[in-house]
């Protein structure tokens, strides 16, 4: 795998991660609200990232997207599950 690819691909993923355990310890809801536009908008910027990459073989592209697309996933369900969690109280 390209180590260009791989440190850029660390670089969105700690961020991520570490929003996750951010995530767990918010206790109200608005800071959660935060959190989870905040993991959004890094996974967003880690997808926008890796399909503009230039020179990028295809397996790599897609295992990094394929990496990006699952945190950004997660980051969408626990977006919903805030905005619910917000609206029906």
């Amino acid at each position: 795998m390209n180590e260009t690819l791989i440190s850029a691909c660390t670089m969105f993923l700690v961020p991520a991660t570490l929003l996750f355990g951010a995530l767990g310890v918010a206790n109200s809801s608005f800071l959660k609200m935060l959190v989870c536009l905040l993991g959004l908008g890094t996974t967003g910027l880690w997808l926008y990232r890796i399909w503009w990459w230039t020179n990028l073989s295809l397996i790599d592209r897609r295992t990094a997207l394929g990496l990006a697309g699952m945190y950004a996933g997660a980051w969408v369900v626990t977006f919903l599950v805030q905005l619910k969690n917000v609206f029906s109280r």
